[in-house]
């Protein structure tokens, strides 16, 4: 079957399976986005061309041009909203073509309004899209390919842009990816470079702030927002709150400020010279009280357990330094907090911008501290010569803090940098399991998380169906975020179907695998990604025909 006839049976009402899982998703989406399939006005937006974006990344995509001339290829850059901020094409007829597809600037490829396309996708899903011909939603775009990834911020974290390339169809080539996320790396190195003096000091705030409490801090500025885990699960907005602090007179660091949701902060100013550019909040006060409440991290479904989890990792930190693994949103900086109270918290996301030196001073810090326990989070994100360091760091202090370490893993592998910490500290390990292995506790626990925002609000039976459906990429904390949104739109005390994400409305109409078929589904998606999606190699590797296997995929809705 081609992707075109798999195109084709989908906007007849069928469900295709030989086609790839990210753009059958994403088709689902723009489904229920209203795109229409056989044409779409791209949508013309007021964009700023000239931002600290553009004078960092085009200079840096202009000498990618020289190796692209004579490839009959275009190179674009998008904002974060996907609207074209920059264009360069090699050669004068793929120019009309994509002038007719207005791939052009000021052309916004949002996937809500132009349907799967490179640009709109990436910025969608957070990570590189592969869209080739006919995997486009939209048929007047199946004569090219596109391949786009974001672009965040080093400091911020925060998606800025996207960097895109396209060509004809029948020019695709597995190359366009590796020059893109290039492209994406040198960005983002440069933007680095090339933070303001206000971003660093910013960060830096935050950071001195963070080292003071274990709750949760944010710092915002004009558009600027740095978060702590534990300030993100509260679900403020952040713009909000910087225009609320900025209308307020007579400011002083220490000022108690209300927030939403019944909750106070401790502010501390930022500034420069005499003006004010950004403020850190510790969230204090009422948040003791709110938190239950607002956790977006609930506890794994009943409670004995995660009083069962709670007490095993207790043994283990009495014994040593205890590693929780799972992937992301499962619950592990839940079951430190718990296990370690009043940890302080050592990020190693932030090593890259601290630097080496000053981020392993830190940490060396906090274990002469032996009196308060400490948590590593993010250790997959550590170099491995951070992770030689802090291992060498730990290992010559005769006494140190319980140590708890957070490694966060796709499919339960996990990078050679925290193998390294668990091998050589001899760790304990305690594994989260992932969402989508517990079918049978997601409707609990999203009513649980339902309850949260008022005792008689309850799932209609639709909605439920979608939810035990439902893979949940982004396991406990999707759905909390999932809940909480579809909380506020609830008619009658019901939370029916309508109200829930499109693709989670799309899972409703799968059927629930049992234990066994979701174990083998897991083998075949890891092994079509290992072959690179080549089903006659995943096929040889799985030991099957390869027409099992394709009718493995289209009973597994892979």
């Amino acid at each position: 079957m081609t992707i075109g006839t798999a195109w084709e049976q989908f906007h007849a009402g069928e469900e295709p399976c030989d086609v790839r899982g990210e753009v059958l998703t994403s088709w689902r989406r723009s489904k229920f986005s209203g795109v229409d399939p056989e044409y779409v006005d791209v949508p013309y937006v007021d964009t700023d061309l000239d931002t600290h974006l553009t004078r960092v990344a085009v200079p840096i995509m202009t000498k990618m041009v020289e190796l692209l001339v004579g490839d009959k290829s275009c190179l674009a850059l998008s904002d974060a909203r996907g609207s074209v901020v920059w264009r360069w094409v090699s050669e004068p007829m793929l120019r009309g073509t994509l002038d007719k597809l207005s791939v052009a600037q000021g052309f916004c490829f949002d996937e809500e309004f132009v349907g799967t396309n490179g640009l709109g996708t990436a910025l969608e899903t957070g990570s590189i899209a592969v869209v080739r011909g006919s995997e486009h939603f939209v048929h007047r775009f199946h004569d090219v390919t596109c391949v786009a990834a974001p672009v965040r911020h080093p400091i911020t974290r925060r998606t800025v842009g996207a960097v895109n390339v396209t060509c004809r169809a029948e020019h695709t080539n597995p190359l366009l990816s590796v020059v893109v996320l290039k492209l994406v790396d040198e960005v983002q190195a440069a933007l680095l470079h090339t933070a303001s003096v206000r971003e660093r000091r910013l960060l830096q705030a935050f950071l001195a702030a963070q080292r003071g409490t274990p709750g949760p801090v944010l710092t915002v500025g004009d558009d600027v927002i740095i978060a702590n885990r534990a300030a993100a699960d509260l679900g403020l907005d952040h713009r909000e709150i910087w225009d609320e602090v900025r209308s307020l007179r007579d400011l002083a660091d220490g000022t108690l400020v209300e927030l939403p949701s019944n909750l106070s902060a401790r502010l501390q100013l930022v500034r420069d010279g005499t003006t004010t550019t950004g403020a850190v909040l510790t969230v204090a006060g009422p948040v003791a009280e709110a938190a239950p409440r607002r956790r977006a991290v609930a506890p794994p479904d009943e409670p004995e357990r995660w009083e069962r989890l709670v007490a095993d990792t207790r043994v283990l930190v009495a014994e040593g330094p205890v590693a929780v693994r799972g992937e992301a949103g499962t619950g592990k900086a839940t079951l430190l907090a718990t296990v370690l109270e009043g940890a302080v918290v050592i990020d190693a996301a932030t090593c890259a911008v601290e630097g080496l030196e000053g981020w392993t001073s830190r940490f060396a810090a906090q274990l002469d501290r032996p009196d308060r326990p400490l948590v590593l989070q993010h250790a997959e994100l550590l170099s491995t010569e951070a992770v030689r360091a802090a291992v060498a760091l730990f290992a010559a202090r005769a006494v140190h803090p319980p140590l708890g370490i957070t490694i966060t893993v796709s499919d339960a592998r996990a990078a050679d940098g925290p193998e390294l910490i668990l091998d050589q500290l001899g760790i304990g390990t305690v594994t989260l399991p992932p969402l989508r292995r517990r079918v049978d506790d997601i409707v609990g626990l999203a009513q649980r998380e339902l309850h949260r925002y008022g005792e008689r609000l309850t799932f209609a039976l639709d909605a439920q169906t979608a939810l035990r459906r439902y893979d949940w990429p982004g396991n406990v904390r999707e759905l909390a975020r999932v809940v909480r949104d579809a909380a506020r739109q609830a008619r009658g005390g019901v939370v029916g179907l309508s109200t829930l994400p499109a693709e989670v409305r799309a899972a409703a109409g799968r059927r629930v695998l049992t234990p066994l078929e979701r174990a083998e589904s897991s083998v075949i998606a890891a092994v079509l990604q290992e072959c690179g999606g080549n089903k006659s190699a995943a096929a040889k590797e799985l030991g099957i025909s390869r027409t099992a296997l394709y009718a493995k995929l289209r009973s597994y809705r892979l």
